[in-house]
């Protein structure tokens, strides 16, 4: 049975891991947030699941844990910054800020970001556009987990793509470009189940339900298959070599504990009131949900959603309700508190 646990107490919890680990306490509450946010939504596979491997990529300095973030090249709505080898959350807040303020002196705004790490849900950063009144576009490389259509061999990234669009409530489209998120194989294989078929593939490029061979020498299956390796490879194509960092095949994972990620991101936006007023703008989003909302159902279906619809709702209820953790990961979360002499977080029922 899963552990209630309050989301204030995930914040606190997380906060005091990654100070221990030599991150000062700004950095660390904003991880924090972000991994909490991720566990209200419903989208587990960014949460806390990811604190023992960040934990040792900090420990080993395979990520910086005081990085200085500087502008590398200055182009007006555009510029390129590097992120120090910094927490890819912490590096991501500060270009999407950056490119934000660009966006509000030019109406758009553009920043890549090199030399960073895994930054967890793209959603938390092109959100934060909707907060300022734009429209926000977040993508990164990312870590080898697909094979490119006719391949067998894991060589391209997992490069999610998130926009949002101010709404009531907004419009955030966060979805990686496997069918699932290699999060949600990775928590099945570290609980001993199997997974769907069509989720991933062994070496061979076979359909398997065995989370493991996917892990080790299998890959993701990607969505609508070539059109989403198409993707795949489009992203990958202009963020490794817009910057001169790696391309998928050569970034390194958060699992690997002691080399730096060398992760390149993208954040854009636009200020909507530079075309149209955004009380104009937010209406036309709203009649256009109205619309798909109210249009007719297929058998069996009791309500259409926009995007992002159902983890707005689910964050609402947990943060009353509680935030459900799989016993096994509070276990590991717990023994993790006892080495480093924190309290382990609070359960309710």
């Amino acid at each position: 049975m899963s552990r209630l646990v309050k989301a204030e107490e995930v914040r606190r919890f997380v906060t005091q891991i990654f100070v221990h680990a030599g991150m000062p306490e700004g950095d660390a509450a904003w991880t924090a947030e972000t991994l909490a946010q991720a566990e209200l939504r419903g989208t587990s596979s960014h949460g806390v699941i990811r604190i023992p491997d960040y934990m040792r990529r900090l420990e080993t300095g395979a990520i910086n844990t005081r990085p200085e973030v500087r502008v590398v090249k200055d182009a007006g709505a555009l510029a390129l910054l590097d992120g120090d080898n910094g927490m890819g959350q912490v590096v991501s807040r500060r270009g999407m800020e950056e490119c934000l303020d660009r966006a509000e002196n030019h109406n758009v705004g553009i920043v890549v970001m090199s030399r960073s790490n895994h930054f967890g849900a793209a959603g938390t950063f092109a959100e934060m556009a909707v907060r300022r009144g734009m429209a926000g576009f977040v993508t990164t490389n990312a870590v080898k987990t697909i094979a490119p259509a006719g391949g067998k061999e894991k060589i391209l990234g997992n490069n999610p793509v998130s926009i949002a669009v101010p709404g009531d409530p907004p419009i955030v489209l966060d979805m990686a470009l496997s069918t699932v998120a290699r999060g949600y194989i990775l928590q099945a294989h570290r609980a001993g189940k199997t997974i769907p078929e069509g989720w991933g593939v062994d070496s061979e490029g076979r359909p398997t339900t065995d989370p493991g061979e996917v892990l080790q020498s299998g890959s993701l299956t990607a969505i609508a298959g070539y059109k989403g390796v198409g993707l795949s490879v489009a992203i990958d194509a202009v963020l490794g070599s817009l910057t001169g960092g790696a391309h998928s095949h050569n970034i390194i994972g958060i699992m690997n504990h002691t080399e730096p990620g060398n992760v390149t991101h993208f954040f854009g936006a636009i200020r909507i009131e530079a075309l149209v007023p955004l009380a104009e703008f937010s209406a036309a989003v709203t009649a256009l949900c109205a619309l798909l909302r109210l249009s007719p159902r297929a058998a069996g279906v009791e309500r259409i959603f926009m995007p992002g619809e159902m983890e707005y709702e689910r964050a609402e209820e947990r943060r009353t309700a509680g935030i459900p953790l799989l016993p096994e990961r509070y276990a590991e979360l717990a023994e993790l508190a006892g080495q480093i002499g924190i309290p382990e977080m609070e359960t309710f029922e």
